[in-house]
């Protein structure tokens, strides 16, 4: 406006019109800017999210250790615990589906937290304790860091979802 209140009376008129463009462009900048602070604040996907509650991860087959192989099983519950199997190669999902209740006795059972796509468990059976950390995907799944407490024992899994019915 200072700059306008200077210029010569013949170029009064587009100044003014510039002053008033600026001055309704001040309020569109404003609104732009709370747009793109509100999105980037509220528009945030919790990874956390991701995790499934209606089926079990499993892992593939693993033969590194003998002829037969072992996967593994894991099975998350909205209350933060967690139950985990290891068995043969040849158990499926199914035949397993009983075992993944919390009211069953000789479980390897524990609680999971969750950090943004981070989580981080341990389960515990008669045998000891197995400790597992990494990352959810954003395809939902798991990267872990396995560590035995039982035998020393470490590996990465990778766990894929396998959606259940019939869970109790």
């Amino acid at each position: 406006m200072m700059f306008c209140a200077k210029m010569p009376q013949r170029q009064a008129k587009p100044c003014g019109t510039l002053a008033v463009i600026l001055k309704q462009q001040q309020p569109m900048k404003t609104i732009i800017l709370l747009f793109f602070i509100c999105s980037s604040v509220f528009g945030q996907e919790n990874k956390s999210l991701i995790l499934n509650f209606n089926g079990i991860y499993e892992t593939k087959c693993n033969y590194a250790n003998d002829d037969e192989g072992e996967k593994s099983f894991i099975r998350f519950f909205p209350n933060q615990k967690i139950i985990s199997v290891g068995t043969d190669c040849d158990a499926t999902v199914s035949d397993l589906k009983t075992w993944f209740n919390l009211e069953k006795k000789d479980i390897s059972i524990g609680s999971y937290k969750i950090k943004n796509d981070k989580i981080f468990f341990s389960t515990t059976s008669a045998s000891g304790t197995v400790e597992y950390k990494g990352k959810i995907t954003e395809n939902g799944i798991l990267k872990l860091n396995v560590k035995s407490l039982i035998n020393g024992y470490r590996s990465r899994e990778e766990y894929q979802f396998i959606q259940m019915t019939d869970l109790k």
